[in-house]
């Protein structure tokens, strides 16, 4: 078998420096020898794209922390341990010795480094894994939001129904579009909420011309602070108040100031 020269590679070799080389943690030899087998190599190595991909993306969502000083001794000394460990056994006779070649350079010089930047980049996979599943949550929550606000502007373009924008007293916190049909059912979309706790609920008020609150229902808010609301049997009149507020438990008969939001619903025109 004819023996690779020394700045030759094989595939598997290729493979297996693959998180240092997107890293940018190989020496200019290396380096150079991973880019003439990727550019003649009838494997497309998609390992080496799909590792590159996830840097940008890791630098943009996770934060830079500073590592404690003694975690380079411990990562190391975990290295060497694990390496002495694999060493050969007592009485096991001498290797000869060997061309050097890229890969016994690889596991002299290199072993310890590698093996950390392995870690490195296996962090870096799971990390960015980790941020692929909070975006998908954002975006399944952002559609929950969507498909809510639909329901209002659904029941809001029938005849006669009435709309309501709720707001926080003097602007600014959470904000809401509300629609009572000509039923009596009011169908409200909320955002920007404190998310509930330990048993904590919204409840949700209308208040009419006599002034008095009557419970609605209630409902809990996840961390997305959005929410959507249906409730029946309320009276279809202008002028009638819309409003929210955060209760220790649900059944409240009596609202809990402050008022989260509010708005009065009025007929379209």
């Amino acid at each position: 078998m004819t023996e690779l020269r020394p700045t030759e590679l094989t595939c598997d070799e290729v493979r297996d420096l693959a998180a240092p080389f997107v890293l940018d943690a190989l020496d200019d030899a290396e380096a150079s020898a991973m880019r003439r087998h990727l550019a003649s190599c009838d494997d497309p190595h998609a390992e080496i794209a799909e590792l590159a991909s996830a840097l940008p993306v890791l630098a943009a969502s996770v934060p830079v922390v500073e590592p404690p000083a003694s975690l380079k001794a411990r990562v190391l000394g975990a290295a060497a341990a694990d390496l002495a460990a694999r060493g050969p056994a007592a009485g096991d006779p001498a290797t000869p010795a060997a061309p050097v070649s890229l890969a016994t350079r690889r596991a002299g010089r290199g072993q310890l480094g590698t093996w950390a930047l392995r870690i490195a980049a296996i962090l870096a996979i799971a990390l960015v894994g980790g941020w692929n599943v909070l975006l998908q949550g954002e975006l399944d929550d952002a559609r929950r939001y969507e498909q809510s606000v639909a329901a209002v502007l659904d029941v809001a373009g029938r005849d006669g129904s009435l709309t309501a924008l709720l707001s926080a007293d003097g602007g600014g916190g959470p904000t809401g579009l509300a629609a009572v049909s000509t039923s009596g059912e009011v169908t409200l979309a909320m955002r920007d909420l404190s998310p509930t706790t330990a048993g904590d609920v919204y409840e949700a008020w209308v208040i009419g011309g006599d002034g008095v609150p009557v419970p609605l229902g209630s409902f809990t808010v996840g961390g997305a602070g959005t929410a959507s609301f249906r409730a029946t049997g309320i009276p279809a009149q202008d002028g009638i108040v819309l409003a929210l507020t955060r209760e220790p438990g649900p059944g409240a008969t009596t609202p809990t100031l402050p008022i989260v939001s509010m708005g009065t619903a009025t007929a379209a025109g």
